[in-house]
C-alpha cells in the first residue's frame, strides 16, 4: 500500500508513535509518505528506503503576524498535492487538531479514506473547548475511521464528540522490543557518583508535572545520600526545576542530560523511571521502561493504569501525593 501518515516531528509521545509506526509499515514493504513541517526525532539518524518525508510550507504573511501560520490549509493543501500525486491509498494523522481538520479537507476534495489516531490533549483538553468542539465533533462524524492510544481516551472521545463508541479503536502505541530491552550497561552516567539513581523523561510541559519530582526526590535524599536523579528531556519548566534543586540544594545530585536519543541504557541502569504527570492517554516512556525491565512509579491518571498494574508491573500513587511517592522511591533504592 501506499500510506499518507502525518504528526508532528517533536520528541512526545503521539511524535515518537507514529514515527514508530511509519518505520514498522516501511519494514513491511508500504510506500509510507510523511507529512510534517520538520524532520521527525527518530529519522534524524537514518531512513528505511520506503519512507518519503514531505514537509509542510509554513508560509508567512504580514496580514497573520497575530494569528500564525493557516497551519490547517497549508497542510490539507500538501496533503491533496501529495495524494495525487504519488496516488495514495489511505491518509492517517496523528493528532485531531489540527491535522484531523486538514485530513477532512482532502478527504472531500479528493475521496481519499482517511483515520485520525487522538493521542491526548487534542481530545481532553484542546478538543473541549467550545472553541474547536463544534468542528472536531463534525470531523469524527465524517472520518473514516477513529482509533486511540487506551480505553480512557476511547471513553474521552465518546463522551464529547462521538455517539456511537463502535467506530473507536484502542490501538496501543507500540514499542520497539528490539531497541527497548535490558542492556548490560557497566557504567552509567551517574554510577560514578552513585549507587543508585532514578529517571525523568518528558517533554517538561506542565502537565508532566516535572518541578513535582525534583521536589519529593529532596525527600529521598535526606533518607539516603547515595542516590541521583537524571532528567531527560527539555520543555518550558526544565528552567525551573533546576532552580527548585538549586534551592533545595541537591543540584549535585540531579542531571539535567537535554535530548537523549538513546534511552534504553539509562533505563536499564536506573532503579526506576518516575513519572508525575497530571494526565496521560498512554505514558509512552512507561512501556519503554518497563521493555527494559525497569521498575516504574507513576501517578495513577489517565490512561497510565492500562499501562502499568500496580505492585505487578509498577507502582501507582494518588496524583500530587508527596508522601507515597517518597515512599515508593526509597523501597526501589536498594533492590
Amino acid at each position: 500500500m501506499k500510506i499518507g501518515l502525518c504528526f508532528f516531528p517533536k520528541v512526545g509521545g503521539s511524535g515518537i508513535a507514529a514515527t514508530q509506526l511509519a518505520i514498522e509499515f516501511a519494514k513491511k514493504g508500504h510506500e509510507v509518505v510523511i507529512f510534517t513541517y520538520d524532520t521527525p526525532f527518530l529519522l534524524r539518524q537514518s531512513r528505511h528506503e520506503n519512507i518519503k518525508l514531505m514537509l509542510i510550507d509554513l508560509v508567512s504573511y504580514p496580514l497573520f503576524k497575530d494569528i500564525g501560520y493557516p497551519y490547517t490549509i497549508l497542510s490539507a493543501s500538501k496533503f491533496v498535492e501529495v495524494i495525487k500525486k504519488e496516488k495514495l491509498d489511505v491518509l492517517n494523522v496523528h493528532y485531531a487538531i489540527p491535522a484531523g481538520v486538514s485530513s477532512y479537507l482532502a478527504k472531500e476534495i479528493t475521496g481519499i479514506p482517511v483515520g485520525i489516531t487522538a493521542h491526548g490533549s487534542d481530545i481532553h483538553i484542546l478538543g473541549i473547548d467550545p472553541a474547536y468542539n463544534s468542528v472536531m465533533s463534525h470531523v469524527f462524524k465524517k472520518t473514516d475511521g477513529i482509533s486511540t492510544v487506551s480505553k480512557y481516551m476511547k471513553k474521552e472521545i465518546f463522551k464529547n464528540f462521538l455517539e456511537d463508541n463502535n467506530k473507536i479503536h484502542v490501538i496501543y502505541n507500540p514499542i520497539d522490543t528490539e531497541r527497548f530491552k535490558n542492556q548490560e550497561v557497566i557504567q552509567c552516567d551517574f554510577k560514578k557518583l552513585y549507587n543508585n539513581y532514578f529517571i525523568h523523561v518528558s517533554n517538561f510541559r506542565k502537565v508532566k508535572n516535572a518541578p513535582f519530582i525534583v521536589e519529593a526526590f529532596s525527600e529521598v535524599v535526606k533518607e539516603n545520600n547515595d542516590v541521583g536523579l537524571i532528567m531527560v528531556g527539555e520543555g518550558p519548566e526544565r528552567k525551573d526545576c533546576e532552580i527548585i534543586a538549586k534551592n533545595l540544594g541537591i543540584e549535585e545530585h540531579v542531571l539535567f542530560q537535554g535530548v537523549r536519543y538513546n534511552l534504553a541504557p539509562l533505563y536499564s541502569c536506573s532503579s526506576a523511571l518516575i513519572s508525575a504527570s497530571e494526565n496521560e492517554s498512554f505514558g509512552l516512556t512507561l512501556a519503554e521502561a518497563m521493555a527494559c525491565e525497569t521498575p516504574v512509579i507513576a501517578s495513577r491518571v489517565g490512561g497510565i493504569p492500562e499501562v502499568v498494574k500496580d505492585r505487578e508491573t509498577g507502582l501507582l500513587y494518588d496524583y500530587g501525593n508527596k508522601e507515597q511517592l517518597v515512599k515508593h522511591m526509597l523501597s526501589l533504592i536498594h533492590i
